[in-house]
């Protein structure tokens, strides 16, 4: 887990000080939100990334206190997509993106496996095994985004030092009052 925390914070896809561990509290309360057990490797990443970690999965509701409420959110989507298949009490939902896909443990172990779960992407509209172990998951789902984030961050910047007539890509957000804010 501290491998993979050390391998986050290089600088582009997270700084040191954006990693965000959560308190006792907050994850007692992550564990109360599901009556599944809290397993000890994810117990691990919530104490050291809980709370956030730069750009780390960044548009998957994965950290606190977005995760809470996830098992009602990952219910409705199976039952929206007409799924057969049904949680177990022992499954515990740990991330859903943008509404349409969601992972969760299943498993008594320390370090259970992985299974996900993709609005008309699963086969038989059911979940499948995704990894064997939740530390597996996470560790790849590092490897997978740190290289997209520097060259992501690279062009980012190339487009920052160009005038803003020259600029093809345009990096912000739309607040509610219409105003922008510039956000990579």
């Amino acid at each position: 887990m501290h491998a993979v925390v050390a391998a986050l914070t290089e600088g582009t896809t997270a700084a040191a000080d954006q990693v965000r561990g959560l308190t006792t509290e907050q994850v007692y309360e992550i564990e109360r939100d599901q009556s599944a057990p809290l397993p000890e490797a994810y117990r691990c990443f919530l104490l050291l990334l809980g709370g956030g970690a730069g750009r780390f999965m960044r548009g998957t509701d994965v950290y606190y206190p977005r995760i809470l409420g996830l098992r009602s959110a990952a219910q409705e989507l199976l039952e929206e997509n007409a799924s057969p298949f049904r949680l177990r009490e022992t499954d515990r939902v740990i991330s859903m993106h943008q509404g349409y896909q969601f992972d969760f443990l299943r498993g008594l172990g320390d370090d259970p496996e992985v299974w996900s779960f993709c609005e008309g992407v699963s086969a038989g509209n059911v979940p499948s095994t995704n990894h064997e172990h939740f530390t597996d998951w996470l560790r790849r789902t590092a490897v997978t985004e740190i290289p997209v984030w520097r060259r992501l961050t690279s062009s980012y910047l190339e487009e920052q030092a160009k005038h803003s007539d020259e600029r093809r890509l345009h990096y912000y957000r739309i607040n509610p009052d219409g105003t922008r804010t510039e956000e990579f």
